[in-house]
């Protein structure tokens, strides 16, 4: 079974590389002791949390309907 990425499917693929991207600098900053190095590395921490959350969310609903299609099939 062949799933076709969604619209939302490929913008939240987006969103957590650019948290993933800004966790990344915000490291790179704070190596370098450089200013505002804290600030990019937790927001990109709370915002790959809060993009990975949804995306549990998602597949959960997703598996519950997988789920209740297969007992109405079987």
């Amino acid at each position: 079974m062949k799933k076709t990425k969604t619209k939302i499917d490929l913008l939240m693929v987006g969103l957590l590389g650019i948290s993933a991207f800004a966790i990344m600098i915000g490291a790179f900053f704070k190596l370098e002791h450089w200013l505002f190095g804290d600030i990019i590395f937790k927001t990109g921490f709370f915002t790959s949390f809060l993009f990975g959350s949804i995306e549990i969310w998602r597949l959960r609903r997703t598996i519950a309907k997988l789920k209740e299609k297969l007992e109405v099939q079987g």
